[in-house]
């Protein structure tokens, strides 16, 4: 590998660890985003020096997100990857998918609360604040489902 695509891959991983995401998986989106051809796991491992299980795992969170594609080309029994190359469209659906899987949490632990509290008085104070907490979750879903018109 040269300087240059060395540096873009390091960058690529140090901006995504910063972001909460993991190193490798954007790491290989970087190779994969600065190649112009697809390339194989295989291909990917050795350029990166990392394992076959490693590259598959982070392969399959990549598709996920949208942010590669499977290419298949004669002669080749296996799918080469490609880049999606949209940086943007990838940014909005590892978004999306990120806080509607947090506010599946975040109703599911509401609802145990709540059935925990019951229905009786005492509990009115925690009730006020589990109802602060529905009302927030209720804007971060609006926010997901309206994800779509900041895209275009």
């Amino acid at each position: 590998m040269n300087e240059i695509k060395e540096k873009l891959i390091e960058l690529a991983g140090n901006i995504g660890e910063s972001l909460g995401l993991n190193r490798t998986t954007c790491q290989i989106y970087a190779l994969l985003y600065i190649n112009f051809s697809p390339l194989s796991p295989s291909q990917i491992t050795k350029e990166l020096g990392i394992s076959k299980a490693n590259v598959s795992i982070n392969l399959k969170k990549l598709e996920e997100w949208n942010a590669v594609k499977k290419v298949w080309k004669r002669g080749y029994t296996r799918p080469l990857y490609k880049a999606n190359e949209n940086i943007e469209e990838i940014i909005y659906n590892k978004l999306q998918i990120g806080l509607e899987k947090r506010i599946n949490e975040i109703r599911k632990y509401i609802e145990e609360i709540k059935n925990k509290i019951g229905k009786g008085r005492k509990n009115s104070g925690i009730k006020s604040k589990i109802g602060e907490i529905e009302k927030l979750t209720d804007k971060l879903e609006f926010l997901v489902k309206n994800l779509d018109y900041l895209k275009k």
